[in-house]
């Protein structure tokens, strides 16, 4: 059995309605304004890693947002800002995702959502746009305080992962031997500081390295059985190099992958392709 594993913003949510909310202000500039407040967000949230100070990745956004006001020397009021802030917790789900989720839904695949927001944040838009159900949970690096394409965020993933397995191994045999009522409460994932890998990276005491590649060290077969879906390059290659299966969701012909010779599993333009090919590859299986 395989486990699918999906980016959120980009993904499974459409962001391209901020560019028509900024052109009161910026006319033909909002395409262009927010690409660099992207980019720049991006850029915060890789040099806070580096610098082992973690911000959520909305501040990121916020700071970013500043920065580009700036460089494009235009003024929001707070008021203004904060309705832009808003519509990253309300954007719709691409045309493709429900039927797609709810498709791979009837198969044998365990599906999470893995993002860079926080946990509050990802519940409110995938319940917002009507797709949480098909998803057994959500995953956020907020837990370990460092953004994807850590190797660190994937290590973690995979943990959540062996964590909720086993949990569900556990609660059936629970049932059988007491009933369901008293399995409800058999395999509840926790993390505790040291069980999580925030405090992993080279540099950091030998002892804690150490206890870092026992946590994570997750074979080669059950890194090669989950798939990272996402339109995002970055977290496409993060995902390889972490040894996943991952596959780049080109929703755009003029999308370009970086050509660092780290190439997808599969690429794919749509959700409703994806499982097409998951299912003509035999990964996918329906129940």
């Amino acid at each position: 059995m395989h486990t699918l594993v999906f980016d959120v913003y980009g993904t499974l949510v459409d962001t391209t309605s901020i560019p028509a909310a900024l052109e009161t202000k910026l006319g033909e500039r909002a395409v262009v304004f927010v690409k660099q407040w992207r980019n720049k967000q991006l850029e915060y949230a890789y040099r806070m890693g580096l610098m082992r100070w973690y911000q959520p990745f909305s501040q990121c956004a916020r700071y970013a947002f500043e920065y580009t006001c700036e460089e494009f020397g235009v003024v929001f009021s707070e008021q203004e800002k904060e309705a832009l802030f808003l519509r990253s917790l309300s954007f719709p789900a691409f045309d493709d995702a429900e039927d797609a989720l709810k498709k791979l839904s009837q198969t044998d695949a365990t599906c999470f959502a893995f993002s860079n927001g926080t946990v509050s944040e990802i519940e409110t838009v995938l319940t917002a746009t009507n797709i949480r159900p098909y998803f057994q949970d959500v995953i956020s690096v907020d837990a370990v305080k460092v953004f994807k394409p850590s190797r660190i965020a994937y290590a973690y993933l995979l943990e959540r992962i062996a964590s909720y397995q086993e949990g569900r191994d556990r609660r059936a045999r629970k049932v059988a031997s007491v009933g369901s009522e008293e399995a409800k409460s058999v395999g509840v994932f926790q993390c505790s500081p040291q069980g999580c890998l925030h405090y992993v990276e080279a540099g950091l005491e030998e002892q804690e390295n150490t206890v870092a590649r026992q946590n994570s060290s997750a074979s080669y077969e059950e890194r090669t059985r989950v798939w990272l879906v996402s339109s995002n390059p970055f977290d496409v290659i993060g995902a390889k190099v972490a040894g996943l299966q991952a596959v780049w969701i080109k929703r755009s012909s003029a999308s370009i992958y970086d050509p660092w010779g780290v190439e997808p599993t599969l690429t794919v333009a749509t959700l409703t392709e994806l499982y097409d090919v998951l299912r003509y590859r035999n990964v996918v299986t329906p129940t």
